[in-house]
């Protein structure tokens, strides 16, 4: 499949990828925290 060009869909591909990195990030920082108050 082809990746389409237009600056709509890349717009979203880089919402999609900054949105995920954030709950991820935040899901690291929620585990540590319980990890250290546990």
């Amino acid at each position: 499949m082809a990746t389409p060009k237009s600056p709509f869909v890349r717009r979203l591909c880089w919402l999609a990828a900054i949105w995920t990195g954030s709950v991820l990030a935040l899901a690291a920082v929620a585990f540590a925290i319980r990890s250290v108050l546990l």
